[in-house]
């Protein structure tokens, strides 16, 4: 079957779709256009409003003949439209916030993985950019189906292959945990963002003491891993390399001209160690790791302080968008989510991991062998 664009999809969603509380609003021509007035007044000096690629500009294109269309239309509709620009940036921080749509959460199993990517399919429409790497959209959406999946009619879920779960029972605490394998030592850290900053300094904590007694090889678990506080990711560096050898971080607006304005961003971590640790590191990451996560895997691996396994991730190598803020766009009430910051880190541009962008449970076993055997390998008792 042939690909059909977002527009088209858009229509078709109008159609075929029963949408129930806030998604079955329908909005008028004078409200689509005052929300594209809204979106340029939020992404003004963001590079998406100059972007030259051919899916941008289609994509701006559909969402303003959309706009134009004299009869009233639907708002969930209108939201995938105004998503099939957002996400042209390939910028899972730029965003719709569907999950502000569905007055409930779907139960229902989410359907498989080859159904989830159809590109002439309901579902891929809600993913990032295609830019993004198919196994982090794919986990997007794994994430995302109890509000996506509450806004689609029943039945319209196929049977789906089992995934791997990641740690189903383990009790976190601000995010974190660390796990006793024996031979080394997981440290699960989910987020950089859940507790209070008083919760967070006593699980790191501990998590640090457990580490340091057992005194073995460490696996840094960052696999779903969205980000959160740069204050919290430069405390987890800190246990693990001293500032000083810490790459060079920068950071600049989206409307204060890139780069060339960026700032030297100082170490601020949100506590301090009295001792960097010195076991040997492997990071563990997987289609949703992101954000923050990606820019303490960049650090530890810029400075040679570790190694890497998993996916393909959300984000690439070398810096990332940050400090999101939502906005609700003032003719149809949807919510859209916008950075704010851009972060780079070291001196080269920005680049794919050099991981396979592979989703299936193999892959994420064959990468967690990978990292347990690196971590126990012979060549461990020299230094890295």
């Amino acid at each position: 079957m042939a690909r059909l664009t977002g527009f088209i999809w858009a229509l078709l969603w109008v159609a075929l779709v029963p949408i129930e509380g806030r998604a079955q609003d329908l909005l008028s021509k004078v409200q689509m256009q005052a929300d594209i007035h809204c979106l340029d007044s939020i992404f003004d000096g963001h590079e998406i409003l100059s972007a030259s690629s051919l899916l941008s500009l289609n994509s701006r294109d559909a969402l303003i003949r959309f706009s134009q269309v004299d009869s009233a239309q639907n708002q969930l509709s209108w939201g995938l439209m105004v998503h099939q620009w957002l996400r042209s940036a390939d910028d899972a921080h730029m965003r719709v916030r569907f999950e502000s749509m569905a007055d409930s959460l779907s139960t229902s199993i989410p359907p498989s993985s080859g159904e989830f990517l159809k590109e002439d399919g309901p579902w891929e429409v809600f993913a990032p950019g295609r830019g993004t790497p198919e196994c982090a959209r794919l986990a997007w959406l794994n994430k995302t189906w109890p509000w996506v999946g509450a806004l689609v009619p029943e039945g319209a879920v196929q049977a789906r292959s089992e995934g791997m779960a990641l740690d189903d029972g383990l009790v976190l605490k601000a995010g974190m945990a660390v796990v006793d394998h024996g031979a080394f030592m997981r440290w699960v850290i989910r987020d950089f963002s859940s507790g209070k900053p008083k919760a967070f300094k006593g699980s790191f904590r501990r998590c640090a003491r457990a580490l340091r007694k057992a005194d073995v090889p460490v696996l840094l678990d960052l696999r779903g891993n969205l980000g959160g506080f740069r204050t919290r990711r430069h405390a987890v560096l800190g246990f693990f390399l001293a500032q000083s050898d810490w790459p060079e971080e920068r950071e600049a607006g989206h409307n204060e001209g890139g780069l060339e304005s960026s700032r030297l961003v100082p170490p601020m971590p949100a506590l301090r160690v009295s001792k960097v640790h010195s076991a040997p590191v492997a990071v563990l990451v997987d289609g949703l790791s992101f954000s923050a996560s990606l820019l303490l895997v960049d650090a530890l691996l810029m400075s040679g302080r570790g190694a890497l396994f998993g996916v393909q991730p959300l984000g690439q190598s070398g810096g990332c968008s940050g400090s999101p803020v939502d906005h609700t766009l003032t003719g149809s009430g949807l919510v859209v989510t916008c950075p704010t910051l851009r972060t780079t880190l070291g001196a080269g541009p920005l680049a794919p991991y050099g991981l396979p962008d592979d989703a299936s449970p193999e892959a994420g076993n064959q990468a967690w062998k990978n990292a347990v055997r690196w971590l126990l390998s012979a060549d461990l008792a020299t230094p890295r």
